[in-house]
């Protein structure tokens, strides 16, 4: 199952807000664009072809009527006035193939979804999402996404965008809390066939975590009863909490809305 890390969806209260605010600390959030058809919009900071999305409601009547698409869902049901990560996507470049891989595992698939927005300078993206029917009181699923255009295509246009003051930043690793790291390592490893690595002690974290090795993003989950993880896990349950990018020109550790990111030399 070739899969790459895709992206890294925030369940923004207010992305411009986040974007002026992660603008100041030296990373360049510009404005995406708005999904008309499901009451959304976002800014987005990208790295390379990885990239965080501030997602934010802009038409909440249209947002709750949706009922194709579980990140809107999602975010419907998990919006506040703080913000949180709620969600990542794994991309593929052939959606008919993984679903069937999917399917073969005896997961239930929903999709694909279409999607598409218009960016500031007139163009139209398209993209196909499909999604795992899963409990959300757990760690999301990621979603897959398969875009409209090749990574050959898309890098020149990322290239600009993943240009960022504070360095040339790279994502490196993304910290998820979750309640039984063995289950979730195991969970995850054999529904997407990925490796893990060894379990480790995190003394900043206070926490017991393990790395799954993602292209273009690893995932480190951990478990703990005291410090950020516990502290993410009573308050939005088993969910992504900070965001790890390393060739920074200093190193430093900031929260935007609910959201961590530590920055490496």
């Amino acid at each position: 199952m070739h899969l790459s890390f895709d992206h890294l969806v925030h369940f923004s209260p207010d992305p411009i807000k986040a974007q002026k605010e992660l603008n100041e600390y030296g990373i360049n959030v510009v404005k995406g664009g708005i999904h008309e058809k499901w009451g959304t919009f976002n800014t987005l900071a990208y790295f390379n072809l990885s990239y965080i999305e501030w997602l934010g409601i802009r038409d909440i009547a249209l947002a709750q009527t949706v009922t194709d698409n579980d990140l809107i869902q999602q975010l419907v049901n998990e919006h506040t006035p703080v913000g949180h990560f709620g969600r990542f996507a794994f991309r593929t470049d052939d959606m008919d193939l993984l679903i069937k891989e999917l399917e073969s595992k005896n997961v239930t698939v929903k999709g694909p979804v279409t999607g598409s927005r218009q960016t500031n300078d007139g163009e139209r993206l398209q993209w196909k999402m499909c999604f795992i029917e899963t409990d959300h009181d757990s760690l999301p699923l990621p979603f897959f996404i398969e875009w409209g255009e090749t990574e050959e295509k898309r890098k020149p246009k990322l290239a600009a965008l993943s240009s960022h003051q504070a360095g040339q930043l790279q994502l490196k690793n993304i910290y998820c809390a979750v309640h039984n790291l063995e289950e979730s390592i195991s969970k995850w490893t054999k529904l997407l066939d990925i490796q893990s690595a060894q379990s480790y002690k995190d003394s900043l974290l206070d926490a017991r975590c393990q790395k799954l090795y993602v292209n273009g993003g690893n995932l480190i989950f951990c478990s703990g009863t005291q410090g950020v993880v516990h502290d993410t896990l009573k308050k939005v349950g088993e969910r992504p909490f900070l965001v790890e990018l390393d060739h920074a020109l200093t190193p430093q550790q900031i929260t935007v809305q609910g959201a961590s990111f530590k920055f490496n030399k």
